[in-house]
């Protein structure tokens, strides 16, 4: 069986979104969501801007561009909501209810783009929402 070539990168992104979603935890120990996303969106531009450098600099195509501004716009939002969260709860609550962003995604992608979804992607998006449900309905016994 031959492996996808996306397979690899999408596994390593995984383990690094992972390591991503725990820091801030750490982070917000000392600081504010505000400042934490502050040093965040520094380390960002630094190296945004080292690999414009070092690959042949900006493109400007409006099309693109529009899109990739909102990009920004809202993953900056989400992570601010996604801090705030972390200050007020547990990690492991707010790392996985927000973790399913990729259902948002997969419901766009079929409504605006009209991509398909099989079977098993609508049984894995039914999965997702059942498994918010139970996380936020869940009234666990402490230990």
């Amino acid at each position: 069986m031959a492996i996808e070539s996306w397979l690899l990168p999408s596994i390593m992104a995984l383990c690094i979104w992972g390591i991503t979603a725990f820091l801030p935890k750490l982070a917000l120990r000392s600081l504010t969501p505000l400042h934490t996303i502050v040093y965040n969106a520094f380390f960002f531009f630094v190296t945004a801007s080292l690999v414009q450098v070092f690959f042949g600099g900006p493109e400007f195509l409006w099309a693109g561009v529009r899109f990739a501004l909102c990009t920004g716009a809202c993953g900056t939002i989400g992570q601010l909501l996604y801090l705030i969260a972390l200050k007020r709860g547990p990690l492991t609550y707010v790392s996985m209810i927000s973790s399913l962003y990729p259902l948002v995604a997969t419901v766009l992608a079929f409504f605006i783009l009209h991509e398909p979804m099989s079977p098993r992607q609508c049984c894995g998006v039914a999965l997702g929402i059942a498994s918010i449900i139970l996380l936020v309905v869940a009234h666990d016994k402490p230990a």
